[in-house]
């Protein structure tokens, strides 16, 4: 949902690490009245922020006779990964074992956290949750807590007061909230007395303006404010590493064996570019 939705900027063929680009001036210190011979006026700043994608990797074993029954075509010699993916068994084993780790990927860029995640597979890098919690840059929403349908419009107009002024109506400034809390604000419009939602349609996806994104796996009474998008603009951002290592084999275990094995190396990393237009709404 976060990278097919394009809610993130993905960046590619990281080996050790990348350094997010960041500029910034004021607008006013630049300008001054002409002269024959000017002097320097402003201060530019630049500095990153860092991508270091973490190794992890999926490796499972399976004998193919149990398949038998679901095959589409029958198999000779060495089992690869096709490249135009036909409807061989080899090809839809790779896509469905992708799909769970498609939803493992989701949970892991909001929810990992180096420092002591639910499960030791949450702890190769920090999620975005967790980077905004960490630095003192992030806008906090100071008084959150638990929410239901009486009440998220309320905290959610807290949460809106505290984006910058600069980004308050920007298109691409996004709530984001897990499915229980999306509910919570659907609700919210179907109760309205004068205005509300037709219950027998789905809720309006936006806050004043702003598209409210709902993503699995979000923890309870969490919303995450910020510019997310699919380019380089965006605030949020994953490096990986697809195109360097032989990220995916499935082949004989060994040649006395009937078993197989699927095998999948990754890389991965998020990373908040500015810390500074991002709101975090966490009781």
């Amino acid at each position: 949902e976060t990278v097919q939705g394009g809610h993130i900027y993905v960046k590619d063929g990281i080996k050790k690490k990348f350094t997010i680009p960041r500029f910034d001036a004021d607008y006013e210190d630049l300008i001054q009245a002409r002269a024959a011979t000017p002097t320097s006026q402003g201060d530019l700043d630049v500095d990153g922020k860092t991508l270091e994608p973490a190794d992890y990797k999926i490796y499972t074993e399976f004998n193919p006779r149990d398949f038998e029954q679901h095959w589409y075509a029958m198999q000779t010699g060495n089992m690869l990964l096709d490249a135009s993916l036909p409807a061989t068994f080899e090809s839809v084993l790779i896509q469905e074992v992708l799909k769970r780790h498609g939803r493992y990927v989701n949970k892991a860029i909001w929810n990992s956290n180096t420092a002591g995640a639910s499960s030791p597979i949450y702890e190769f890098y920090d999620g975005l949750i967790k980077k905004a919690e960490d630095s003192s840059d992030t806008i906090d929403v100071t008084t959150p807590t638990t929410l239901a349908a009486n009440n998220i419009l309320t905290e959610m107009a807290e949460t809106f007061a505290l984006i910058p002024d600069t980004h308050k109506y920007d298109p691409n400034m996004k709530f984001f909230m897990n499915y229980k809390s999306y509910s919570f604000f659907e609700e919210a419009q179907i109760a309205q007395t004068y205005k509300g939602v037709d219950p027998t349609r789905a809720g309006v996806p936006t806050y004043r303006g702003l598209p409210v994104v709902k993503i699995a796996d979000m923890p309870d009474n969490t919303m995450f404010v910020a510019k997310g998008m699919a380019t380089p603009e965006s605030n949020l951002w994953m490096g990986i590493n697809s195109v360097d290592d032989n990220t995916i084999q499935l082949q004989r275990l060994q040649n006395n064996s009937e078993l197989y094995f699927i095998k999948l190396l990754m890389k991965a990393d998020v990373q908040i570019g500015w810390n500074e237009e991002t709101v975090l709404y966490k009781a």
